[in-house]
């Protein structure tokens, strides 16, 4: 995750990725014995793709969801992606390249380092060098394509989505593929479809096809925030005239639209009859503060806020908010206290990032480096993470429990990674 988060732009809006994540959690629920926790992020790319990387991370570019014409197809890549994490696609290819290992890894950074300066050449060395395993690297990934989406098929029924809408999306990819030019599709170049495999899929959806195509005003309004924050200016153009908006999507776009625009009466006032019509739509409550935030009106945010989390308590989005509302107008004390509150139950990088900004305000330096060490750890960085949290302890202001269980998640930490370096050394 450094590494994306250096060379990716990641879209960190809180509402689109509560809706990816409650996405995905409700699909890997179907999963008898599945623990492992996943994490979906959103990438600010207009290409149509998605990936799972280590440890239960998956990216989705803003271009995916923009091009998914229901909620159901956008869920079949989440449940494919989900498929790979649950297969243990990754690991397994791990297993099976061993033996090319250490020659594909010098031939990426060499291609990496050359392409830097000329692209071209480094494209050439890194298909000179790979040249003998990239058959070999194929066939698994075809194979593990094929088990993806019989998993993921079974996965989306249990959810109570239609799976044909698995295969729906594969024909949509068809056919932009089709006007792609020289330059395939991102996730069919990644995701390699035949012809062998949507017959498959198509079969297996056939035999369970129950279910629906999702919520479509939820993923509409959501579609058309990913299109506002992202700046897709040419999606209209894409768009087919079969696709069915809601009016209310279009009124929240437009809302969207004057916000971006700095319009804010007419986006409150379009918001405020959005409420009107369906006061139980969290997003619409979200926006309304947004757009408060925006007008510097904390206090009018913090009223829209207040309301809205007594009828979502608990809303991580709704919440984190409150807590940026709390810090504008200076109460630094009850952010703390908020964020504090949800931190326990729901350890999120954003929310360890405000609370770092209120323990600094409130010069509680303990507090502070024990959330730059959390931000740390999250972001992989455990040695960074370890001095942070030693400077935390050195300053001695916390109660001896918490000394003792910052003592206790150093000396986890410190094992984290003489186990690590033990790894690496068994390896060379």
């Amino acid at each position: 995750m450094r590494s994306v988060r250096r060379s990716l732009n990641i879209l960190d809006d809180p509402a689109v990725t509560a809706y990816l994540q409650n996405l995905g959690e409700r699909l890997i629920s179907q999963v008898d014995g599945h623990e492992q926790k996943v994490t979906f992020f959103l990438i600010n790319d207009p290409s149509i793709n998605a990936f799972a990387g280590p440890g239960g991370y998956i990216g989705i570019h803003a271009g995916l969801i923009l091009s998914a014409r229901t909620e159901g197809e956008l869920v079949s890549v989440l449940a494919h992606e989900l498929s790979h994490v649950v297969q243990r696609h990754l690991v397994r290819s791990f297993e099976a390249g061993q033996r090319v290992e250490i020659a594909t890894i010098a031939a990426m950074i060499a291609a990496i380092l050359i392409g830097s300066q000329n692209p071209q050449a480094g494209e050439a060395v890194l298909t000179g060098a790979m040249a003998g395993s990239v058959q070999q690297q194929l066939s698994y990934s075809r194979m593990h394509e094929q088990e993806a989406d019989r998993v993921g098929i079974t996965m989306m029924s249990r959810a109570g989505f239609d799976p044909r809408q698995m295969v729906s999306f594969f024909e949509t990819l068809q056919s932009a593929n089709r006007y792609a030019g020289l330059r395939a599709l991102e996730l069919l170049q990644t995701h390699p479809l035949t012809l062998s495999r949507i017959a498959d899929a198509r079969n297996r959806a056939e035999q369970i096809a129950t279910g629906s195509k999702g919520d479509n005003l939820t993923f509409q309004l959501i579609k058309a925030r990913v299109r506002v924050l992202s700046g897709d200016s040419i999606y209209l153009q894409r768009q087919k005239a079969a696709d069915e908006i809601p009016q209310a999507a279009i009124q929240y776009r437009q809302a969207l639209n004057w916000l971006s625009e700095k319009q804010y009466d007419k986006a409150r006032n379009a918001i405020r009859q959005l409420l009107k019509n369906d006061s139980q739509r969290v997003l619409y409550h979200l926006t309304a503060a947004e757009i408060e935030l925006a007008a510097d009106k904390p206090q009018a945010a913090h009223k829209v806020l207040a309301s809205a989390l007594i009828l979502f308590p608990n809303n991580l989005p709704l919440t984190e908010m409150l807590a940026e509302t709390l810090l504008k107008e200076g109460n630094v004390t009850e952010a703390s206290a908020l964020l504090e509150q949800q931190l326990r139950y729901q350890p999120e990088r954003r929310l360890y990032t405000l609370h770092f900004q209120a323990a600094k305000t409130a010069r509680r330096y303990a507090d502070a480096y024990q959330s730059l060490a959390e931000l740390q750890y999250i972001d992989g960085n455990t040695v960074q993470a370890i001095t942070y949290l030693k400077q935390a302890i050195e300053q001695g202001t916390k109660s001896q429990y918490e000394q003792l269980a910052m003592q206790a998640r150093l000396a986890a930490w410190k094992k984290e990674v003489q186990t690590a370096q033990a790894d690496g050394s068994k390896k060379h």
